[in-house]
């Protein structure tokens, strides 16, 4: 396939589709990847590099179409590094998501799960309350916004993004005029972020901005672009916030303060689906949230246990999560700095009736899982951005005495190939 550095091209017929978006198949013996394709059709790729004894290949031309392929709807696919599955049939895309969730838990958590994966999916566009907008000069010093290409840190230029909210869409195409995009050079990143109505956004810039500018570029941003209630200027980790020091965010009847610095959902459908899925149907004494963030999931709780713990490492999300229990009248809600490990090292108390787990891409280590099977909680709902990382910590969870009761898949991010998944599990010795 690569001989003395040039590559040779050759025809694959990809078998499956793999955690990340690239189609998996075998040429010679090796296991090549290919983003773009879809199993069973054939295509011609190129090799581009070879790492672990993968390779790694660039797709040339589709040959025999899958049926399932379809016409991408936007113009930048195949550039632009955000979407991975819009040659895909919406259902096919669903079907396949399920489908790499149920073999990440057989291939790395040793997990045979035949029964059922519940899906929740929504409309499948301008679904992104969040956009971090990358920020670059060209050669002739213009400043261009738009996202990162696929597997690269250039710059990909863009007028519009089809999964955006519609607000943001539009700030987007206001930002990219010369008279605020120029302004804009000395940043290397614009987030914003809209509120559950897609009318109020924050946004937060992130590089060397002048100080002393700061002020009035921050007051012309509120007054001149729609939609913005707040600026936020980022430094290190410290922010300077002009107007509403705070985005809220209504999830049903809870309506959240979000800091900057504070993580929140960033897609603005399926988030009350989540929440009822998570903390519905339980109730007790004493439940944990984990990982609690602004608490997304803390609050609910609070109306259905006597005594709820939510432990987040980020200060800001914890100073967030005070203030949204205490503008609820929650007062059996300790909100908790520290990380998991911390806490649960420190936490006298043995087998509260819930815990609720939603770590990081990375998912949680394994200290923090031994000090939590040791607890003994009656159940464990486990939220996952990663199948692979929730693989793994489910066996580390069901090897001391858990068993996995149900899986519901929730496709946040249509287009995509990230999987959000929610993992019930109960002590062995309470199951049925």
């Amino acid at each position: 396939m690569v001989r003395k550095g040039v590559s040779v091209a050759f025809e694959l017929t990809p078998q499956k589709l793999i955690y990340g978006g690239d189609a998996l198949g075998y040429h010679q013996g090796r296991t090549v990847l290919v983003p773009l394709a879809l199993p069973g059709e054939r295509v011609k790729v190129e090799p581009v590099r070879t790492a672990k004894g993968v390779v790694h290949a660039r797709l040339l031309e589709v040959l025999a179409p899958a049926l399932e392929r379809v016409d991408p709807a936007c113009p930048y696919f195949g550039r632009c590094g955000g979407c991975q599955y819009q040659h895909l049939s919406q259902e096919f895309q669903t079907t396949s998501k399920r489908e790499i969730l149920r073999e990440s838990l057989r291939r790395i958590g040793k997990i045979v799960w035949d029964s059922e994966i519940v899906l929740h999916s929504a409309h499948p566009w301008n679904y992104r309350n969040q956009a971090q907008l990358k920020v670059a000069r060209g050669p002739e010093g213009q400043v261009a916004l738009g996202f990162f290409e696929a597997e690269s840190h250039r710059l990909f230029p863009v007028d519009t993004c089809l999964i955006l909210s519609p607000r943001l869409n539009t700030l987007l195409a206001e930002l990219r005029h010369a008279e605020w995009s120029q302004r804009l050079g000395d940043c290397q990143e614009i987030e914003l972020l809209a509120d559950d109505r897609d009318e109020c956004v924050r946004i937060t810039l992130r590089g060397e901005l002048n100080p002393g500018a700061a002020a009035a570029f921050a007051q012309e941003c509120l007054e001149k672009l729609p939609g913005v209630v707040s600026v936020a200027i980022e430094r290190g980790r410290k922010f300077q916030v002009f107007a509403e020091p705070t985005l809220a965010y209504s999830v049903g009847e809870i309506r959240y303060r979000v800091s900057p610095g504070s993580f929140f959902q960033a897609s603005r459908f399926l988030l009350a689906e989540l929440v009822a899925a998570v903390t519905g149907g339980a109730a007790g004494e004493l439940a944990l949230d984990l990982f609690a963030g602004v608490g997304l999931f803390t609050l609910p709780l609070a109306r259905r246990f006597n005594r709820v713990a939510g432990v987040e490492a980020n200060p800001p999300s914890v100073a967030d999560l005070k203030s949204n229990a205490e503008s609820h009248g929650i007062e059996n809600l300790r909100a908790v700095g520290a990380t998991t490990f911390d806490f649960l090292r420190r936490f006298a108390q043995t087998a509260p009736d819930l815990v609720v787990l939603d770590p990081p891409r990375g998912g949680v280590d394994a200290g923090s899982l031994k000090l939590l099977a040791a607890l003994r909680p009656r159940q464990i709902h486990y939220v996952s951005c990663s199948p692979p990382t929730l693989a793994r910590d489910l066996r580390l969870l069901i090897a001391p005495g858990y068993q996995l009761n149900s899986i519901e898949f929730f496709d946040f991010f249509p287009q995509t190939s990230h999987i959000e998944a929610l993992a019930r599990l109960i002590r062995k010795d309470l199951a049925r």
